[in-house]
């Protein structure tokens, strides 16, 4: 195998690690979201960026292999594979790992945007029962949450 050969599958390897490692804050998150731990969410978020940088610098040196090589596309990324199992394998368990981190994260997304759909529709309910009870501006309106006038006021 050639040290390009070489240096692609331990680039992807580590990749594939580390998308693993990955996974697992993802499942964390996850987790915490279905629980409503929200106090917990600042750390699981700073493991969470800690790998994301991590990855961006893995994944330069398997884009610095695949550009020494002339590689471009996936079409001539498949070529190159072919004769090189070891290295196929590597790429493919990479796939792999990107597909299942990025349908946590997309379920992920969807949990919080129900969570701050549901705060939204609170909040709003929240504010239209303080604002009846807040009274009515000089001229008859609703009043605005910063103000207006009380019942009984001058």
């Amino acid at each position: 195998m050639s040290d390009i050969t070489l240096r692609f599958t331990a680039a992807c390897e580590s990749e594939t690690a580390q998308l693993n490692r990955l996974g697992e804050v993802l499942n964390e998150e996850q987790r915490v979201l279905i629980n409503g731990l929200t106090l917990h969410l600042e750390p699981v978020a700073r493991a969470k960026a800690v790998l994301l940088e991590e990855l961006a610098s893995l994944s330069v040196l398997r884009e610095r292999c695949l550009f020494e090589l002339g590689i471009d596309s996936q079409a001539a990324l498949n070529g190159w594979l072919v004769d090189k199992p070891a290295a196929l394998v590597a790429w493919q368990a990479l796939q792999s790992a990107l597909h299942k981190v990025q349908a946590i994260n997309d379920l992920n997304g969807q949990f919080i945007n129900e969570k701050m759909t549901r705060t939204d529709e609170a909040l709003k309910v929240l504010r239209e029962a303080a604002i009846s009870t807040l009274g009515y501006e000089r001229n008859g309106s609703p009043p605005s949450l910063g103000g207006g006038r009380r019942f009984g006021s001058v």
